[in-house]
């Protein structure tokens, strides 16, 4: 039973319903990088007394790392949609990542300006699409739902933190109310990340083991965006502005939500996975 879940999981897709589901998750992705970098650009270009570049590169890498590494998976997921074979779709997941990233770091570049901090992050950005690519070696139902789930968990990271003022007097205010917020907001997207990857998998029928690992997929994502961020930290360190590459590599907080997201959505999909109707 589980040999044959595995060997659906990886035929490659051919309905019209799964092409529809390929290119949803490609505009999907770059509609999160587009709105990032178009963010970022803004608070550079448009806003009176905005920070230099090396400030407004450190303030950037976070949300365009994360957003360039789930939008290179997704297109390569699409490009690697058509191979059965694991390795062949790493290689093809690997080279559309490459090729994406040339084309992502670039365009950070025309949009900082040219500057080492800059330059760093455009780096960072393309490693950031490489890894992403690798991803499409995973089964397709797999990486789709992990995908699908981390556009939730990045929307419920915007919507929390645009609520905190609420929520952190709901939950007590001050300090208090600060530190539970810090653990409401990660497990409300591992919950989400648990909830849809599920929800995405469960027509598939595929082994018990594929829920965890894709409800635990959306905090691999942050904690690589983290690992790629400390890398580009610790560069921008070396920089005429060192305290700004500390702060992206010293950022426990960042690393705790990554963690707490990838344990509560492994085992609530765990949970939900193991609860669903059999055939």
């Amino acid at each position: 039973m589980a040999d044959d879940a595995l060997t659906e999981l990886d035929a490659p897709a051919d309905e019209a319903g799964d092409d529809s589901a390929i290119r949803t998750e490609v505009y999907l992705g770059l509609l999160w990088l587009a709105i990032t970098v178009f963010t970022a650009y803004a608070s550079l270009h448009g806003v009176p007394g905005a920070p230099g570049p090396i400030s407004a590169a450190v303030d950037a890498m976070p949300d365009v790392i994360s957003s360039a590494l789930v939008t290179a998976a997704t297109i390569a997921a699409a490009a690697g949609s058509r191979h059965a074979s694991a390795v062949r779709r790493l290689l093809v997941g690997l080279a559309t990542g490459a090729g994406f990233g040339v084309v992502t770091a670039f365009g950070v570049r025309l949009a900082y300006g040219d500057s080492t901090s800059v330059m760093m992050l455009s780096v960072t950005v393309g490693a950031a699409c490489v890894l992403g690519g690798a991803f499409a070696m995973l089964p397709g139902a797999v990486l789709d739902a992990s995908l699908w789930a981390m556009t939730w968990v990045l929307f419920a990271g915007l919507i929390l933190s645009v609520l905190k003022p609420n929520l952190l007097t709901m939950l007590g205010g001050g300090a208090t109310g600060e530190s539970r917020f810090l653990l409401l907001q990660p497990a409300v997207a591992g919950l989400l990340a648990a909830m849809h990857s599920v929800r995405w998998l469960r027509s598939e029928n595929p082994a018990l083991l594929w829920f965890p690992v894709a409800g635990a997929l959306s905090g691999v994502y942050l904690l690589a965006t983290e690992g790629l961020g400390h890398l580009g930290g610790t560069v921008l360190s070396a920089t005429r502005d060192s305290a700004a590459g500390e702060a992206l590599f010293t950022d426990a907080a960042e690393l705790k939500y990554a963690v707490i997201v990838l344990a509560v959505g492994g085992v609530l999909a765990l949970v939900i996975g193991a609860r669903r109707p059999r055939p």
